[in-house]
């Protein structure tokens, strides 16, 4: 069996405004938490992050630097 390789993609997922709801902006932190610069990317991690997410994206920059 082939197997496909896997491409990690990021994505934004802004909240649906209804015409019945009043608009307010998102609360977003000000500044991030932890942010981590490269040749290619420049990568922000803000409180709350799941610990997941940051083992994940530390395992991929660690393929691509070695």
């Amino acid at each position: 069996m082939p197997t496909n390789k896997l491409t990690i993609v990021p994505v934004k997922l802004d909240p649906i405004i209804e015409e019945n709801t009043p608009v307010e902006s998102p609360i977003y932190p000000v500044s991030p938490d932890c942010v981590i610069k490269t040749t290619m990317a420049e990568i922000s991690f803000f409180n709350g992050v799941d610990e997941r997410i940051i083992q994940t994206v530390m395992k991929e920059l660690n393929k691509h630097e070695a």
